[in-house]
């Protein structure tokens, strides 16, 4: 559902130097693998796998203060600096160091059998991100894959690789994209430092009371509410999204407007639990998010063309 412009959009908080911050600790840990570690032995000691989580930690506590102080919170954080909270905030938790830290070494390793020797993991809103450089590819991968099995961290590495084949390695990559594993850790990753939540209400609209009108209308009220989140992107790009690793639908803020009658944002949320309820249909390596089947239950909505309509008009403007 594509959309122009919006014309306002929310107000958020700005902590300066967040995505800079992350930056450095990546190319910090690119640095140590460069260095020439290998499979067999230990890539940090533990006294400097420690100092690292501290500095790590160290930034996220600086960054929470810095939204306290604004009379906010990390999940009030721009997109880019609430990603990058996000991921240090999970580093500096537990032991996910180490096993960033590992899943990084293994893929890097299987990279360069095929001649890519610069690797990321990052929290990126894409399952990965091929950069070509002159004298070298790097590879920036969704944080989710960390713990991924060898063949995974292969099937990306080849990917990257010029001239390589690339029908099976994407079918891997999107089938384990698709799994349990996957989505469990993302959602770990977006709800560290408390900068994952739901924020339903607008100005004039409130998700979570429109997500229960359509599920009592058309679910018979058994869906359980994802999370819900009004887009923060102007222009958005979307009436509508949801995001099924972290299992939220977003609908536009343009339409959080007092002239937009609620059949319309209905009408958005429907279709965006049609997409979490059914997923895609595949055939084959492509896979289909409008089916037949959808458009079948898409139909079932009460005013339909009357919001298809308003939606057309909107987007023209």
């Amino acid at each position: 559902m594509k959309p122009g412009s919006a014309s306002s959009s929310p107000t958020v908080i700005r902590v300066g130097g967040l995505v800079a911050a992350k930056d450095r600790f990546l190319d910090e840990i690119a640095a140590f693998l460069r260095a020439g570690a290998v499979p067999s032995e230990p890539l940090f000691g533990w006294q400097a796998v420690e100092t690292l989580r501290m500095r790590i930690g160290e930034t996220a506590r600086q960054a929470a203060e810095a939204c306290s102080a604004q009379g906010s919170e990390p999940a009030g954080l721009p997109a880019p600096s609430r990603r990058a909270f996000q991921l240090i905030s999970y580093l500096a938790s537990g032991a996910r160091l180490e096993e960033h830290l590992e899943t990084l070494r293994r893929m890097e390793w299987a990279q360069r059998s095929h001649g890519v020797v610069d690797a990321r993991l990052d929290h990126t809103g894409s399952l990965y991100r091929i950069e070509r450089r002159p004298a070298t590819i790097r590879l920036v991968v969704s944080e989710g894959f960390i713990g991924a099995p060898d063949s995974v961290l292969l099937a990306l590495a080849r990917l990257a690789t010029p001239h390589a084949r690339k029908r099976q390695p994407r079918r891997d990559v999107r089938d384990y994209a698709d799994g349990s594993r996957f989505a469990d850790v993302l959602r770990q990753v977006e709800s560290s430092g408390g900068a994952y939540r739901s924020r339903p209400a607008g100005a004039v609209y409130d998700l979570r009371d429109l997500f229960d009108r359509v599920n009592q209308g058309y679910f018979d009220g058994r869906l359980a509410p994802p999370r819900l989140l009004w887009s923060e992107r102007v222009p958005s790009v979307e009436f509508g999204h949801f995001e099924p690793a972290t299992d939220t639908i977003r609908l536009s803020r343009r339409l959080d407007s007092a002239d937009v009658p609620r059949l319309v944002l209905e009408h958005v949320m429907h279709h965006e639990l049609l997409h979490r309820v059914l997923g895609a249909e595949r055939r084959g390596d492509r896979r289909r998010y409008h089916s037949a089947r959808f458009r079948r239950e898409e139909r079932r909505f009460d005013g339909l063309r009357e919001a298809e309509d308003f939606l057309e008009k909107l987007a023209e403007r």
